[in-house]
């Protein structure tokens, strides 16, 4: 079983696949998944899995450790950005590498977050380039 960071942020973790909700009354899209609209506040809302492919919105790279509570294994400049699915703008990781482009194609993934006390792994979601 796949321990993940936050289960109700994931429809899906084979295929992976984000968790959000859909407004029945004015069809906006959420990520992560909630009870009410923020748009036009009905409360009409269903969960939808969200598109797995994107592109990024924008970007910016980080080099220094973050502070408590947040955690890794070993700190490694990293990549945070926005990336455009479609209906909903996604904040997440950018996987692989601290340099991207406006506009870039990106997909989905599962990634490691960090090793917890009893050694398993614990997945998050990221977004590797989808060329």
């Amino acid at each position: 079983m796949t321990r993940l960071i936050e289960e109700a942020l994931f429809a899906s973790t084979d295929p992976v696949m984000l968790a959000g909700s859909v407004c029945a009354r004015c069809s906006a899209h959420v990520f992560p998944e909630q009870t009410s609209c923020p748009m036009c506040t009905g409360v009409d809302v269903s969960r939808v899995a969200l598109p797995t492919t994107g592109v990024v919105w924008s970007w910016t790279t980080q080099h220094f450790a973050p502070k408590a509570p947040y955690r890794t294994d070993e700190f490694a400049p990293f990549s945070i950005g926005y990336v455009d699915l479609g209906p909903v703008i996604v904040e997440g990781w950018l996987l692989g590498r601290t340099s991207w482009t406006i506009g870039e194609p990106v997909r989905l993934a599962l990634t490691k977050a960090w090793t917890d006390d009893d050694g398993q792994i614990v997945y998050t979601y990221g977004f590797e380039a989808a060329s």
